[in-house]
């Protein structure tokens, strides 16, 4: 029998490829207790308690129930949002209408931050679900990127109960490691990380960094586009090929509301015709043999988009 594989395995959560992720799990013997897990919670609705405030945990239900919604009863999304909205407001008591329907989810961060929690609610990749965490200390970090060197002010962020539906249909193994504030702070999520590593210093520092830039350089620059500059950034740093391992794991254009799977499928599509001549390589060995060209190849393309993006600037 072949070896489980966690790329392979993550690739299809980061996709939102729920059944597929368990279907691939049940080949393992030695991923039985995982696997019933994911049959007592998804398929039996058995939902888990996160946290011992009645108030948080109620909410938290709420999204469990959207997330079984979406990833495995296969309810549309904008059918499960419509049904997660009326709940939230079933929950909070509200009677009146409001003037959007997202604005439910400003209500329920002023409920979660009333019992003494931090929360930033709203859409990850297309999909809803909120981040709720117990408290923030803010540090600053010196973080070089291809344009130069800027400070950037970095809130540690501690005690997670939510960390949105990556981190619930992965059971805590991946999920979100921070984003950019609405001040052009990072926000990271201190207990995904070792700050020595690669992972901090490239895949949150650099990656969000780079979001912080193009944000404030390009105003109107798309979720999509973001993700496949930061993700370019990544690749032109690392010293090894675990990165574009990642990326080529994680690409998919079926869903285009998921800006990360996008993006990390225009890499490999633009990749694959510079490097290797055709018009998508899907040898996973082809790519983790190739790291100088994808470095040389990452620095092309992100300088290919920052003059896209420049001449889109000046057309609108």
């Amino acid at each position: 029998m072949s070896k489980f594989n966690e790329f392979k395995f993550n690739s299809y959560l980061w996709k939102g490829q729920l059944h597929e992720a368990v279907n691939y799990l049940s080949k393992f013997q030695d991923k039985k207790d995982l696997l019933q897990k994911y049959i007592n919670v998804f398929e039996e609705g058995q939902y888990y308690k996160r946290t011992n405030n009645q108030v948080i945990e109620d909410i938290d239900k709420i999204y469990q129930k959207y997330y079984r919604n979406v990833f495995w009863m296969n309810i549309p999304n904008e059918k499960a949002k419509k049904l997660l909205f009326e709940e939230l407001k079933t929950f909070s008591g509200l009677k009146r209408s409001l003037p959007n329907d997202d604005d439910i989810e400003e209500e329920i961060e002023k409920i979660v931050k009333s019992e003494g929690y931090e929360c930033l609610c709203g859409d990850t990749s297309g999909f809803y679900g909120p981040y709720i965490w117990k408290s923030s200390t803010k540090v600053t970090y010196e973080v070089e990127l291809p344009s130069g060197i800027e400070p950037y002010t970095i809130i540690m962020m501690d005690g997670f109960i939510s960390r949105s539906w990556l981190d619930f249909i992965s059971f805590g193994k991946t999920g979100t490691g921070g984003w950019v504030g609405k001040d052009g702070s990072l926000c990271c999520v201190r207990n995904s990380y070792d700050t020595e590593s690669e992972k901090f210093n490239i895949s949150f520092l650099k990656h969000e960094a780079q979001h912080a830039y193009d944000k404030k350089k390009y105003p109107v620059i798309t979720t999509t586009d973001l993700e496949y500059r930061a993700k370019l950034v990544e690749l032109i740093y690392y010293s090894n090929n675990e990165k574009i391992k990642e990326i080529f794991n994680e690409a998919d254009n079926t869903n285009t509301d998921n800006g990360h799977s996008v993006a990390a499928y225009r890499i490999i599509k633009k990749m694959s015709q510079k490097i290797f001549g055709c018009e998508y390589m899907n040898d996973e060995k082809a790519w983790a043999n190739n790291s100088n060209s994808i470095k040389k190849c990452a620095r092309e393309l992100l300088k290919e988009s920052s003059e896209s993006l420049k001449l889109d600037a000046l057309i609108h």
